[in-house]
Order: structure tokens, then sequence, then C-alpha cells
């Protein structure tokens, strides 16, 4: 029996995982496996980022708008102010000649007749009254351009200043301040700004990009506390702000001429007026676009009338 026995266990230790093992087996085979874990993306929240964008792209359009509305204001404040002295310094104003006076015949000047008169009174003893710096007032028909000018201490002064010298956007025109006031230079020199209403010297530009301009605004008009002229334009060009353009004294008549006769050939526009070592000429300056500090110039010759 013992044989038996030990081939029977024999036989059973053939047939039969010990048990402990058989269990080991049968819990691991059974028990599910570790799903790999993904890695979590970090989600991208645009929310801040989206809103800190409309934050500045609205302070950006609110400070535009302020400066838009602030300069409109002051567009709106200088015209009125000019116009108010106009209504109080321009006591007659006249028709202006309907004929150019030197267009009879091609080529042919005709001279100031004693006829000839400024299509405005000014009167200067109220406007001197207001502003001892007045040197005179420049008009030209069918245009923004009827404004008092002054000559001050230096140039700058008057660049953002009224006649009565408080602050003003569009500043008042103002003669270069190395001029003789009386406009006895041979090159009175006159700076107004270029204003994006169109107002002080920005219709100047127009003798550039209009073509029939010079043939409807051929002359100004400047009367002064002595004497009144007829401005018969020559030429008109951009130039830079330190050319010879703004030369006011020359050493003889033979420079003079000179520099008459190059000023007349950089013209956007022809013209008969003749211009000589015995004339004098006024050359309104204003800001022009087409470079860093360029200018836009128009000249033209002091005709005296009454």
């Amino acid at each position: 029996m013992k044989r038996n026995e030990r081939n029977t266990e024999s036989v059973s230790g053939r047939h039969e995982a010990p048990a402990i093992g058989k269990e080991t087996y049968s819990s691991y085979e059974e028990q599910p496996r570790p799903e790999k874990r993904k890695a979590k993306k970090k989600s991208f929240n645009a929310t801040p980022i989206l809103l800190l964008l409309v934050i500045l792209f609205g302070a950006i359009f609110g400070y535009s708008a302020y400066r838009l509305y602030g300069m409109m204001s002051e567009y709106h404040v200088s015209r009125k102010r000019y116009n108010a002295v106009a209504d109080s310094a321009i006591s007659t104003v006249a028709p202006a000649p309907t004929t150019v006076p030197f267009a009879a015949q091609p080529g042919q000047e005709i001279a100031a007749t004693p006829e000839d008169v400024s299509p405005i009174q000014v009167d200067f003893d109220a406007l001197l009254e207001k502003c001892p710096d007045i040197v005179g007032w420049i008009y030209c028909e069918d245009t923004v351009i009827n404004y008092p000018m002054v000559r001050g201490n230096d140039n700058d002064y008057y660049l953002h200043r009224f006649i009565d010298g408080s602050y003003n956007g569009g500043g008042t025109l103002f003669m270069d301040f190395k001029n003789n006031r009386d406009f006895t230079d041979p090159n009175s020199i006159v700076y107004g700004h270029h204003m994006n209403d169109g107002s002080m010297f920005a219709s100047l530009k127009k003798y550039q990009t209009d073509p029939e301009y010079y043939t409807k605004h051929p002359v100004l008009y400047l009367n002064t506390p002595t004497q009144n002229y007829r401005v018969d334009v020559f030429a008109g060009f951009v130039c830079d702000a330190d050319s010879d353009t703004y030369t006011i004294g020359f050493a003889s008549d033979l420079n003079y001429q000179a520099w008459l006769n190059r000023m007349a050939s950089q013209s956007d526009f022809t013209t008969d007026v003749k211009v000589g070592p015995e004339d004098h000429v006024i050359t309104l300056s204003t800001c022009s676009y087409e470079w860093y500090d360029a200018r836009y110039v128009v000249l033209g010759k002091l005709v005296p009338i009454g």
C-alpha cells in the first residue's frame, strides 16, 4: 500500500499542479491589465489674451478718437477766431479783377494802374492795438487765405499761437524774423501751417496738384499798414527747408536775377510774369510731404497798388 500511495502521489504530482501554483496562475490570467495612461494635454485658454487684446485695441481706438476730436476742435476754434478777426478788421470787400492783369498778350505784362486797388480794406489801427507784431494781411479770392500776418522775435513763437499770444493749434502766418517788417527786402518770407482741414496755407499745394489752379488764382493781395500790393504769382514748387529759396538778401543785382531765374525755372506752372532786380518778391512757405523736411513754396512779385 505504501508503494501504491507513493505512485498515486507521483501520478497526482504529474497531472495536477500544486494548489498554490494553480491559484496564482489563475488570478494572474483573470486580472485585467492596467491601461497605459495617456498624457494629458494642457488646455490653452485664449480668453485672457483675447480680453487683453480687446482692451489694448479699445484703448488705441479711444485715444485716436480723442486725438481726432481734439484736432477737429482745434480746427473749429481756429477758424472761428480768425473769422472773428476778419469780421472786425476788414471793413470793405470789393470784387477782385475778373481778368488777369498781365495776360492781355502772351509774354506782355501790364503794369498796375492807379485804378488798381486791393479788394479788401483792413483796419490796421485796430489790429495793431491787439497785436503790435502785425505786419500785414494776405487775401486770395475764393480761397480760405484771408489772414493777418505777424513777425515775432524768432520763427518759433507764432507756430502755435494766436495773434494775442494765446495757444492756437493752427498758429499764425508769420514773416521770417530776419526780414524787414515793411516788405522792403528783395525776398520776404512768410510761413504758414499746412492744416489737414485745408486752412492756413494748405491751399498753396493746389498750385502743384491742380493744373487749372494757377489760371484761377494768378494773384493774391497783400495789405500792409503803409502800402497795399498785388502779388503776381510767378513760381511754385517743392524744395528743402534749408534750400536757397529762403535767401533774403543778395550780394548783387546779378546774383538776385540769377536767383529769380532759378526760382522760375523750377515752377510747376508757367506764367508771363517778368521779375527783375528792381522788384521785391514774397515767398509763401508751407509743409509738404514728398520727403523729410520738404516745403511747398509759392513766389509772387509785389506790385504796389492803391
